[in-house]
């Protein structure tokens, strides 16, 4: 019996979903604010995914490398197309 409720409880606790941010939705929303169509409430959340890539040293944000890990993030959608990916990074 004990057992039995050590395995239940690490499967459940295994397959407990994963709210990560998708890097998807984060593309299709500021492409839409890039080409003058903003998304709205729904967008917020993704948006906030993407703002909220920073890369600091020191106390210090580092805009370089800030750009580069936003830019890598929205790469992770493979079926996002790359100019879209550029017109969202000139922005």
């Amino acid at each position: 019996m004990c057992k039995s409720l050590i395995v239940i409880f690490t499967v459940s606790w295994l397959t407990a979903p994963a709210y990560a941010s998708d890097p998807c939705a984060s593309v299709l929303c500021l492409y839409g604010k890039a080409v003058g169509q903003g998304g709205g409430s729904e967008c917020r959340s993704a948006e906030k995914d993407f703002f909220n890539i920073l890369k600091k040293k020191k106390g210090s944000i580092r805009w370089s490398k800030t750009f580069d890990a936003r830019k890598a993030f929205l790469n992770q959608c493979s079926t996002a197309d790359p100019a879209a990916i550029s017109k969202i990074m000139s922005k």
